[in-house]
């Protein structure tokens, strides 16, 4: 007679799980406002941790969120067709060489489980946004990091000649989070150039509306080998909630690799529809940009004045170093109403968002007894 042990793989002693997920820690995101309300008991904040786009998107997204919710039977379109077309149209590049996403943290996701073998090295520079190395170990990779210069400006030659070593995969975030630190053209070329065309290329550009100095797709089409950029609808154009982002790849052929483990109808029906509509306001858009730019030069105006060390942020964010201590300066600064991201970059650095206007001068307002030892 057959008996089935019924007992559980923890019973054993043993897990199903792989153990390469051991030492991984999951990607803490910034304070969420029921969060800050528990803490404090209160429940006004600006939320200043998350380099969420507090200016709001279009107006004209309202409505396409309205149009879109009348059918929620039906399933969205699962190649987002017509927001590929437009987005396609707008940048030169067929509709085919683009790829849609609910955040571009699922694109990273698709892309390093298309590509990346136990085993295989991704070439990136710390600190930087922490999902890189989330799915770089999930997927069991080697990574190999050019820490970055004092001021946080990447080593241009060192990474170049890291990167002349082929990696299978090699990431630029550019301007990069949480630091801000912008490559300027010269370094990318730099960079490709000593790249074998055997590496594939990752450019994360979810900040790139607050710093369009050059056309990074043009540099990756010079260079020749495979590449990937990495766009997101939740900065700029204010639709973090919603969860929309999207890829520019080389080829056709890349985009239907990445296809084939993307899940189906990854991207709702209403976030599409917000998506369009975003994308066809660029006069929202440019007004969004300018003004947050214009405030963050108030804020790191502030920062001088009172003798901070910060970053040159190119992003929606100021990045700086406080004398009395990340966790403290970000619980003097939740006291006061505003949330901020500490961060655990060595020195005592935290990341602070732009908002709106108001939410900057309680930030000035607050900022010398927050960060005085």
């Amino acid at each position: 007679m057959l008996v089935l042990d019924r007992k559980s793989p923890s019973d054993s002693g043993t897990s199903p799980m792989r153990p390469a997920l051991e030492p991984i820690q999951a990607y803490k995101a910034g304070m969420s406002l029921a969060e800050a309300s528990r803490r404090t008991g209160q429940t006004h904040f600006s939320k200043l941790a998350s380099n969420e786009n507090l200016l709001g998107a279009s107006p004209k997204v309202g409505a396409a969120v309205q149009q879109a919710l009348a059918s929620p039977e039906i399933y969205p379109d699962p190649y987002c067709e017509t927001l590929r077309a437009a987005i396609g149209a707008r940048l030169g590049v067929e509709s085919g060489r683009i790829l849609v996403s609910p955040g571009s943290e699922a694109l990273i996701d698709y892309l390093f489980r298309a590509v990346l073998h136990p085993g295989d090295s991704i070439l990136l520079s710390s600190p930087t946004f922490p999902a890189y190395e989330i799915f770089g170990r999930c997927a069991e990779a080697r990574l190999i990091d050019v820490p970055r210069r004092a001021n946080f400006d990447l080593d241009v030659a060192a990474f170049a000649a890291e990167a002349a070593r082929g990696p299978k995969l090699m990431v630029l975030c550019t301007p990069n989070n949480p630091t801000g630190n912008a490559l300027t053209a010269a370094d990318i070329e730099t960079i490709l150039a000593a790249t074998p065309r055997s590496t594939l290329v990752f450019v994360d550009e979810a900040y790139r509306e607050y710093h369009e100095a050059f056309d990074t797709l043009a540099l990756l089409d010079a260079w020749g080998g495979p590449w990937v950029s990495g766009r997101t609808f939740s900065k700029a154009y204010g639709l973090a909630g919603l969860r929309v982002g999207y890829g520019v790849a080389s080829s056709e052929a890349l985009v239907g690799y990445l296809d084939r483990l993307r899940p189906p109808f990854n991207v709702t029906s209403v976030s599409q529809a917000a998506a369009l509509a975003a994308w066809d306001d660029q006069d929202h858009l440019t007004r969004t940009v300018a003004l947050t730019i214009a405030e963050r030069g108030r804020v790191e105006d502030v920062l001088a004045d009172l003798g901070v060390d910060h970053t040159r942020s190119q992003a929606n964010f100021v990045f700086l170093r406080t004398p009395a201590g990340p966790e403290a300066t970000t619980e003097r600064l939740l006291r006061q109403g505003l949330i901020v991201r500490p961060t655990p970059v060595a020195g005592g650095w935290v990341r602070i968002t732009i908002g709106r206007p108001s939410d900057n001068d309680s930030l000035i307002a607050a900022l010398p007894a927050a960060l005085a030892l």
